[in-house]
């Protein structure tokens, strides 16, 4: 045999490795629940002078969860329109945003979070400031409105 001939047999070898180790450890994996859509907020309303979220004059409460993976965007429908970019792990979620309100501009705002069966129960944290009035948290629910009909992804 040549040695062109055993480097390609090689080659072959190592690829076929490859693919069968790659088919194994990729059958175990499983994505993350589907939580994208919108969801309806039930939450007490705030008399804060410089809230997190302000629903006031919205025409609705409701969050849009745009999903890539694990990888979130949580929009809600609040004056600001504010957006806040999260992770989705084990039916929980961490992330972080500015805050969009004029007096608290500059801030972080903290998103944690769980996924109780088909709600969502999430608290918002403000940085701490000392030149920030206000509450610090923003603690809420939120489920998905039924749509008759239509079917929705579940988890495997």
């Amino acid at each position: 045999m040549t040695r062109s001939t055993l480097l390609y047999g090689g080659m072959l070898i190592l690829l076929g490795v490859g693919l069968e180790g790659i088919r194994r450890i990729g059958s175990t994996l499983t994505p993350p629940r589907h939580i994208a859509g919108t969801w309806r907020i039930t939450a007490p309303s705030s008399s804060s002078s410089c809230p997190i979220l302000d629903f006031r004059g919205a025409p609705d409460t409701s969050l849009q969860v745009e999903q890539s993976g694990r990888y979130l965007t949580l929009t809600f429908t609040d004056v600001h329109s504010t957006r806040l970019s999260a992770r989705f792990e084990d039916e929980k979620l961490q992330g972080s945003g500015p805050s969009p309100v004029s007096c608290a501009r500059g801030t972080l705002v903290q998103v944690s979070g769980r996924l109780v069966d088909d709600r969502l129960e999430i608290v918002l944290t403000r940085a701490s400031q000392t030149s920030v009035p206000g509450a610090p948290t923003f603690a809420f629910s939120a489920i998905r409105p039924s749509r008759s009909g239509s079917s929705s992804p579940t988890s495997q």
